[in-house]
């Protein structure tokens, strides 16, 4: 209960400071009253899933599973009702936390099956792919305290800042860089539910002169797509992270918010998550890199052969230090397969610029070896971005029996018919980088967080 004390201690600090979400608001000293009270109704539980409609909710729910010292696995119903299955099937804790009657219950599952862990993690948080059987990464309180430590250190909102949460607290990224970090930092916290909406979010931000905001790069695009004006300038800080960011749209951001400080960040579930981060100071110049190493992160680079590769040569990247997970739950196996000799294998491809600043190319699964071409999915989008007139676009490799390789390429834009698009692509992409597939949509399926979901 170690985490709990540490964030009690930081929030007796701010303790007019509030949280909120619609017309609902608490201060930290409600919240630390309410929390230590709820802890109590979780008395001889193991394990705890957290299911609410509202994330403030969540958040408290969460809270209250540190103070009692119960493993929480927290879920998202934007993923929908059989994401969640697969979870609970997977986990099978002793309990869930819901709000499905406007209040915190507690309800109690019958034969569980959850297995002890030799030490029990603070969170179980399971990764968000939608197809096949999601992982669940075990996070010890170590874990999540020298991730929070370290993001508080670089990140320099104070409690003079607003915060606006507007994704799941299911995603590691937003539970530890948003909200644990904000209590550290006495940050007032503003929660948003609903669904994906760039338009509404840039109202948020003025309507609550919001001063911090993190999200993808594809939902800061159309955030940046949709300002007109000069009524967003409240922002101080956006961080950045979740997918690979091409060099034209960090500039396209940063235009947007001009008076912003911007970060780039990097991270993975298995490292509670945060790994690097670039100071906004550099964003101008190095858009597309996500920075140095947190204080407590190590990290190397590595050929198919397991030797260093040199200065801008890909290679895979293994990081290593206290914020990397104690394991999968309930599978020695895949765990043996990323750990080695306590270093983790991200399964991103990654090289190391000469600034000394990570560039993150992409994920090893997603690349496409055409004729004996490496082609980096991420490259392709990233120059397809530049022109105005496209909105949102992923990238694949396709075995044809016939044909072998083809790279597809789904686009939502301002385009009349696909002559467009390859016109478009030959403008821009060399002959061994165009699409042999070209799918115009009207919209691209995106997880809870605003991803785009590349599956």
């Amino acid at each position: 209960m170690k985490l709990w004390k540490y964030l009690k201690n930081k929030m007796l600090l701010n303790l007019k400071q509030d949280i909120s979400e619609s017309n609902a608001t608490m201060t930290y000293e409600e919240v630390i009253v309410f929390v230590e009270e709820f802890s109590k109704k979780l008395k001889d539980i193991k394990c705890c899933a957290i299911l609410c409609n509202s994330e403030m909710a969540t958040g408290i729910a969460l809270l209250g599973c540190l103070a009692a010292g119960v493993t929480a696995v927290p879920l998202s119903e934007r993923y929908g009702e059989l994401h969640c299955k697969k979870i609970l099937n997977s986990i099978n804790p002793d309990a869930l936390i819901t709000d499905i009657e406007g209040i915190l219950q507690v309800l109690h599952i019958e034969d569980s099956s959850y297995i002890e862990q030799k030490e029990s993690p603070a969170l179980i948080m399971c990764t968000s792919g939608t197809s096949g059987m999601p992982k669940g990464v075990m996070l010890t309180e170590t874990n999540v305290l020298t991730n929070v430590l370290d993001i508080a250190r670089y990140f320099r909102m104070d409690c003079s800042d607003t915060i606006l949460i507007a994704r799941p607290l299911y995603h590691c990224a937003v539970l530890t860089g948003e909200f644990l970090t904000a209590l550290v930092k006495g940050v007032k916290i503003r929660f948003y539910s609903g669904k994906f909406n760039p338009a509404l979010m840039l109202r948020m931000v003025k309507d609550y002169n919001i001063t911090t905001f993190c999200g993808t790069p594809t939902l800061l695009s159309m955030m940046a797509r949709f300002k007109r004006t000069k009524d967003n300038d409240s922002l101080k800080y956006i961080c950045i992270s979740g997918e690979c960011m091409s060099f034209e749209i960090g500039t396209y951001i940063a235009n947007a918010f001009p008076e912003t400080d911007i970060y780039h960040v990097y991270g993975l579930t298995e490292a509670c998550p945060r790994v690097s981060y670039l100071p906004p100071e550099m964003f101008k110049d190095y858009a597309d890199c996500v920075g140095i190493p947190l204080d407590s992160v190590s990290l190397q680079i590595l050929s198919g052969e397991g030797m260093p590769v040199k200065e801008n040569e890909i290679g895979m990247l293994w990081i290593k230090g206290d914020n990397v997970m104690a394991g999968y739950y309930n599978d020695p196996r895949k765990t043996a397969e990323v750990m080695k000799d306590g270093w983790l294998c991200t399964g991103d491809l990654a090289l190391m610029n000469e600034k000394g600043f990570l560039k993150i190319k992409g994920r090893a699964d997603d690349l496409i070896i055409k004729a004996g071409m490496n082609i980096y999915p991420q490259e392709i989008e990233g120059a397809l971005k530049s022109d105005s007139r496209v909105r949102e676009l992923f990238v694949y490799g396709h075995n044809d029996e016939k044909n072998g390789v083809q790279i597809v390429l789904n686009i939502v834009g301002e385009f009349v018919d696909v002559s467009e698009v390859k016109a478009l692509c030959r403008e821009l992409l060399p002959a061994y980088q165009m699409p042999a597939i070209i799918n115009i949509l009207d919209e691209l399926p995106k997880s809870g967080s605003g991803k785009i979901v590349r599956r």
